[in-house]
């Protein structure tokens, strides 16, 4: 006879089972999306986010009476909407705030299919719209077409993996969201926040704050709502779509009847769909990723302001700013053979205006700047296992100074603490990472440029304390830090770059009220430091890193002429003069 105790408890056992087995495994996913989210594994499922992220701006934005431009998304996960008008605190707080309400939206639809099914059509459907209407670049274009074509596929046929995969993009909106209130608290830089705070005066930290409240009581009630739909009654309650018609609710009942007299020719036939679909799905996967390998997963980013040196054949590229005022933080690996970029390490945090050098097989950046303060640290990058190390710090935080290596030490000169100019001249030693300050500039300068000649050091215009460019050539010993010998520019100007070659030095572009567009060649070899025009490069070039590599000199930084997201690598023959605009490899054109 059955117990009344076993029989009452038997609903509360599958109730809990249900929720805990959610539970579970959706507590898993989410680990392992922490734990994955900087790999390229994620990296389309991270891009659709990047979209729904722009489209919330753009969506509010329309809304409070603004207008939209255009919307890019990148393969390098970054995404730019292009607004004007609209009620800022609505516009800037509709990425973050959306994206994490459509988060849930997908968390407790899973089993609710009327709802799950329209879900997919209205973001299907909105795909379609943004990528033919505003999205602007031909990469973004075609993500967000096949994905909106994705959506509408699953409107139109329940596939098993359904549930799954609202679950999924729900985690992965809700960790996005997260994880980027985590960098904004640690990092800073020019973020949604930030933009807001400068527009409406709002305090940052409220504004963060404010932001990281609301998703949090998002993600709680839709855990909750969800857990509240697993009740077994509920769940038979829930109706179950094949192929979408538009049919009524009692139909659909009546349906679900007629069905389960057919069910084993059904799980056939829905088996074999299953495969025909997943295959010329995985087909049509497998050829894209294949095609467009060098665009997923090589970052090309256009950027200013970079740090760079040479070791071995190859250039290494720190950090930079692009000219909607982002920062970057990646290390970036060039070879100029192959046309190749590859991103090897990451900085402790997104800044530009670094110095960079090399000794030996060792690449070293020091000081930098990130829109709010300095860095006095001192990086070592190891070429050989790809390794970044703190080595030292400078005696104080600094950036946009002249660095250079001379008589096995490196040296740094000038620059800007935050709040002014400096004269010093500081020795760091490689090996023990130890910085002291041995000499003093004239005067104190930034924006300078700085190479070492035959055991001595030369220093190329900057600005000083008044705002003032300089036309200044200056010939410091490395020892004694003394000025030895001055010379002149045919103008003042800074934010030059310059490189040695064959015993001679090389200064390109800059800014004197322009961007300069010739290279000089200068020779301090007589009693005079002489410097003529060598060549006439195909336009103006200021806040670039140059390197010389095998033959050549290299211009890094600025937007290549075409490829308006390529990262500019400008190669030119010392001996010709002549210019050539290096193109990575490709699959589209962006």
């Amino acid at each position: 006879m059955r117990q009344p105790g076993l029989w009452l408890s038997r609903p509360l056992e599958i109730m809990l089972d249900k929720r805990e087995k959610w539970i579970l495994r959706n507590g898993s996913i989410a680990v392992i999306l922490l734990l994955l989210w900087n790999t390229i594994f994620l990296r389309p499922l991270k891009l659709l986010v990047i979209i729904f992220h722009e489209s919330f701006h753009a969506l509010s934005a329309l809304l409070t009476g603004g207008g939209v431009s255009t919307i890019e998304v990148t393969s390098y996960e970054t995404g730019l909407t292009s607004l004007y008008g609209g009620f800022p605190i609505i516009v800037y707080s509709a990425g973050y705030i959306g994206t994490a309400f459509l988060g849930s939206l997908f968390l407790f639809s899973g089993y609710r299919y009327p709802l799950k099914r329209y879900l997919y059509l209205v973001i299907g459907m909105s795909l379609l719209v943004n990528s033919l209407l505003f999205i602007g670049n031909p990469f973004g274009w075609a993500y967000g077409l096949s994905v909106g074509l994705f959506f509408i596929l699953l409107f139109i046929k329940e596939f098993w993996f359904s549930t799954y995969v609202t679950d999924l993009l729900g985690l992965m909106c809700f960790v996005d969201v997260l994880y980027d209130f985590t960098g904004f608290l640690t990092s800073g830089g020019r973020n949604d926040a930030f933009i807001m705070h400068e527009l409406t005066g709002i305090p940052y930290l409220f504004i963060l704050f404010t932001w990281i409240l609301a998703t949090l009581i998002i993600v709680f009630s839709a855990v909750y709502i969800h857990l509240k739909n697993l009740d077994p009654e509920k769940v038979e309650q829930h109706l179950e779509w094949d192929e979408f018609r538009f049919i009524t609710e009692r139909k659909v009942k009546k349906e679900k009847e007629m069905a389960r007299f057919k069910e084993d020719s059904y799980k056939k036939h829905a088996r074999r769909t299953i495969i025909v679909y997943l295959s010329i799905l995985g087909t049509a996967v497998l050829i894209v990723v294949y095609a467009s390998r060098f665009v997923l997963f090589h970052p090309w980013t256009a950027r200013e302001w970079v740090a760079a040196a040479a070791v071995q054949g190859k250039m290494y590229v720190a950090g930079g700013r692009d000219r909607q005022g982002q920062f970057y933080n990646e290390i970036l690996r060039i070879d100029p053979k192959k046309l190749r970029i590859k991103e090897i390490s990451r900085l402790p945090s997104p800044r530009f205006g670094m110095g960079g050098t090399s000794l030996g097989q060792k690449v070293y950046f020091m000081g930098g700047f990130d829109g709010k303060q300095c860095f006095a640290e001192i990086l070592l990058l190891d070429t050989q296992q790809n390794l970044l190390t703190v080595a030292g710090h400078l005696p104080s935080p600094r950036a946009f100074g002249g660095v250079t290596p001379a008589k096995g030490k490196i040296y740094y000169l000038g620059g800007w603490d935050g709040s002014r100019q400096l004269d010093e001249i500081v020795s760091v030693n490689p090996e023990s990472g130890g910085a002291e300050v041995i000499g003093r500039l004239p005067s104190p300068r930034e924006f300078v440029t700085a190479v070492s000649l035959s055991d001595r050091i030369y220093l190329f215009g900057g600005s000083d304390e008044r705002g003032e460019y300089l036309d200044e050539i200056l010939e410091i010993d490395p020892i004694s830090g003394t000025v030895l010998r001055r010379g002149h520019l045919p103008a003042a100007r800074v934010r030059s770059s310059a490189a040695v070659l064959n015993n001679k030095i090389f200064m390109m572009g800059g800014w004197e009220g322009r961007r300069v567009d010739e290279v000089l060649l200068i020779d301090p070899s007589s009693e005079e430091i002489l410097t003529q025009r060598f060549s006439k490069l195909s336009r103006g070039f200021s806040d670039v890193s140059a390197v010389a590599l095998e033959g050549n000199i290299f211009l890094i930084g600025g937007t290549h002429e075409r490829f308006q997201r390529q990262i500019n690598v400008l190669r030119i023959d010392p001996t010709s003069g002549t210019l050539e605009s290096l193109r990575f490899r490709y699959f589209l054109f962006w």
